[in-house]
């Protein structure tokens, strides 16, 4: 029987449907600053990267006399202003809580910055089972390099040769690429921001495309 040492968590797409928002705010802060916008199926594949990148995407900010706290804020104003169109994931919820109970470390590895994940985490109500959290502000490189996976497995103290077995969650191409950087067992699900088709070309450890396959798959060996 293999020992599953954690599991680790991605936020958006994953624990709580968020795609939808999260395009329509950077389609706001993207006309409001630049004049133009991307279409929605570039805006959702930045999904999964940090905000302070996705809001660069049209080159620096310098370069367009626009102040990083400026749109950023702005980002997040719309973001919570429109935050009842959030749908939370209770069957995956329910899935971070089990493990929890059965006494799994768990993690969350998300590419919101503090003040969104501050925002956004009492709304989930999984404080209680969340044992470590890595934002996007904690880290040199955030996803899709593997540092916060890293960061969270050094903080639990897994050891080296029980790494390979520890889970991360997620469901965009950036989640995937930081698992195999990491060397975990990345899980992609397809309820969030990527198509199925796009999360098997990073060859993850496994596709689940409903919560009840997930957690057949996480505790099946646990």
């Amino acid at each position: 029987m293999t020992t599953v040492p954690c599991l680790l968590w991605d936020v958006d797409g994953t624990l709580v449907d968020t795609t939808e928002l999260i395009s329509a705010s950077l389609d706001h802060v993207y006309q409001k600053y630049y004049g133009r916008t991307l279409p929605d199926a570039e805006r959702r594949a930045l999904i999964g990267t940090p905000l302070s990148k996705q809001v660069r995407v049209f080159g620096p900010l310098e370069d367009f006399g626009i102040a990083e706290a400026d749109i950023l804020g702005d980002f997040i104003d719309y973001y919570e202003a429109h935050r009842a169109s959030e749908r939370i994931l209770h069957d995956v919820i329910a899935i971070l809580i089990e493990g929890r109970r059965r006494g799994l470390p768990t993690g969350l590895v998300t590419s919101k910055n503090r003040e969104e994940l501050a925002n956004t985490l009492p709304r989930l109500g999984i404080a209680d089972y969340v044992d470590f959290a890595v934002t996007a502000d904690d880290i040199p490189n955030p996803k899709p390099a593997p540092d916060g996976i890293l960061l969270a497995l050094d903080h639990f103290a897994i050891p080296a040769g029980l790494r390979p077995n520890a889970f991360y969650i997620g469901d965009t191409v950036h989640d995937m690429y930081a698992a195999n950087a990491a060397v975990v067992r990345g899980i992609g699900v397809t309820w969030g921001a990527a198509l199925a088709e796009s999360l098997a070309a990073t060859n993850p450890y496994a596709i689940c495309t409903t919560p009840d396959s997930l957690r057949s798959l996480l505790f099946r060996t646990s």
